[in-house]
């Protein structure tokens, strides 16, 4: 049983998004020893938070991999984290780039993308955060085999084996994606890593700092945004949120999206 509160209404979609990290798992068990790493001794589990199927706009945030938390459940641990301890790895909430940042941008968004000036603390949308009143999202790692090295630097060398064996012989990555149904997805910089998973990606604009495409999920014609990474140096407006904000104005023209509308929970 999770540890988190999920909402009645979002009982079949965990029951969904479990049922598929068990086959997920079952697969990374059959493989032969090594294939993934030396270290691996489990699926670190990700998807969506409570609450996320309520919210204005489902938004989904794509990262590469977790550090630190191989078997653990990504989103009990982060959840707490932002919750009651406020620190992520010994980084106060406030400092931890990478997190802030998710909730920053989401809250934003969700609160008909309002200025950045408005947007409160990391740590004070955290309290009420993937609770009925709060702000949620959903999040996925490219790779489901956590970085145990203890170095934050990426290990591509394990997420390119993890991602590869997601795909055959069923594309697992997508699968995910589509059970979370996505109105935006907001990847960190692995646009390249996301088409074996996506399939064709149409790009209808690029700022600098971030590029908008046209994907496909489950017959939905659904945006993606790749930016910067997350950790990555930068100003979290110019360089992460201003973009975003200008390939969402772009998006709803094109598509007639209701992105600056008043915040209302969806019917």
């Amino acid at each position: 049983m999770s540890s988190l509160d999920y909402p009645l209404s979002e009982s079949t979609k965990l029951e969904q998004i479990q049922q598929l990290f068990a086959d997920w798992e079952t697969h990374f068990a059959s493989l032969p020893q090594g294939s993934l790493c030396d270290s691996f001794e489990g699926i670190t589990k990700d998807g969506f938070y409570p609450y996320y199927f309520s919210q204005r706009l489902r938004i989904l945030f794509i990262g590469k991999e977790s550090v630190g938390l191989d078997s653990h459940n990504y989103l009990e641990v982060l959840a707490h984290c932002y919750r009651t301890e406020k620190e992520v790895g010994k980084q106060h909430l406030h400092t931890a780039a990478f997190h802030a940042r998710m909730l920053h941008i989401a809250h934003g968004i969700l609160h008909n993308i309002e200025d950045w000036d408005e947007i409160p603390w990391a740590s004070q949308i955290g309290d009420t955060f993937a609770m009925k009143d709060g702000i949620s999202f959903a999040f996925m790692n490219l790779s489901k085999v956590s970085n145990e090295s203890g170095d934050w630097k990426a290990d591509w060398d394990s997420i390119s084996s993890a991602s590869k064996a997601s795909l055959e012989p069923r594309n697992f990555p997508r699968e995910q994606i589509e059970l979370l149904e996505p109105d935006i997805i907001i990847s960190m910089n692995i646009a390249e890593h996301l088409a074996p998973v996506l399939g064709e990606m149409s790009q209808f604009c690029a700022t600098g700092q971030a590029e908008g495409y046209s994907v496909m999920v489950s017959g939905k014609r659904t945006l993606l945004i790749n930016t910067w990474h997350f950790s990555a140096a930068g100003n979290h407006e110019t360089h992460y949120y201003a973009p975003i904000r200008e390939l969402l104005d772009r998006w709803s023209q094109i598509t007639e999206m209701p992105i600056f509308v008043d915040p209302q929970k969806r019917a």
